[in-house]
């Protein structure tokens, strides 16, 4: 990242929904090319041409919602593309993506197919706090607290770093993480309720609207950085969007999000 300026890389939203509805898709993100954040989405948004660019993939957890849509996609792409798609997760999404999607039965092994030496999906565990590679991006999972072990995302290149939160209720680790880096660029975060289902949120281990206000208070910033909420549920999405008017942006699918580098290097 030495020495440079102005660097800027564009974040697609492929869905931004906690479900689906016309015009909310689940869950994806597209960074730069190659670099897919949860695989809600995919084939709705993306052709075939930007589908067999995509060589690396990032899932924050192992709920349908968010690799619904990796299935068909690899589908797309055996035969037709060198090497392999890199699926980074947590050993226990892996585990579970073997037993109940790539099993023969709901879905071919593509683990194993075309061969087992060269399968198209290569399955990477990820150790939280242990930085990999994924395409222009130094990534590190941090755990978060849902409902099933999962993981926000920091991804960092020239442009700065980004964070996703992936599904979380209130959690502290994820925070304590981002008070280092100075180069914070853009925050995205899932908020699925809005206050008035405070119970439900609680229960589900997700954040509601007021949630969102304490957990970002928890970083401590000195300087204002972006947020962007997603994940939400279709039926509370109006009023979530008026709860967070004035203070955050409310992510639709089809949205392109823009991270620069200042000229600067602030």
């Amino acid at each position: 990242m030495s020495g440079e300026t102005g660097a800027t890389f564009t974040i697609r939203v492929l869905g931004a929904g906690g479900g689906q509805s016309p015009g909310q898709d689940l869950t994806g993100f597209l960074l730069g090319r190659e670099v897919l954040l949860d695989a809600g989405t995919i084939g709705l948004q993306l052709t075939l041409d930007e589908q067999r660019q995509i060589r690396h993939v990032l899932l924050t957890h192992g709920h349908l919602d968010h690799h619904h849509a990796l299935p068909f996609l690899l589908d797309n792409l055996i035969g037709r593309v060198p090497g392999s798609v890199n699926i980074y997760c947590l050993p226990e999404v892996m585990e579970s993506l073997r037993r109940h999607i790539f099993n023969g039965a709901i879905w071919p092994d593509f683990t194993r197919l075309p061969t087992p030496e060269a399968p198209i999906a290569n399955l990477r565990p990820i150790t939280p706090g242990q930085p990999f590679s994924a395409g222009d991006f130094t990534v590190e999972a941090v755990r978060v607290e849902h409902s099933v072990p999962a993981v926000a995302y920091i991804l960092r290149n020239a442009a700065g770093s980004v964070v996703f939160s992936g599904d979380t209720g209130p959690t502290e680790a994820l925070w304590q993480r981002l008070r280092h880096f100075s180069d914070l660029r853009a925050i995205f975060l899932e908020t699925s309720f809005p206050a008035a289902q405070s119970e439900l949120s609680a229960l589900t281990r997700h954040l509601n609207t007021e949630d969102v206000r304490r957990e970002v208070a928890k970083i401590g910033l000195s300087r204002p950085v972006p947020l962007y909420l997603y994940h939400l549920k279709p039926e509370y999405a109006g009023d979530i969007a008026r709860e967070a008017e004035g203070w955050a942006h409310v992510l639709r699918t089809g949205e392109e999000v823009r991270v620069t580098r200042p000229e600067s290097g602030a």
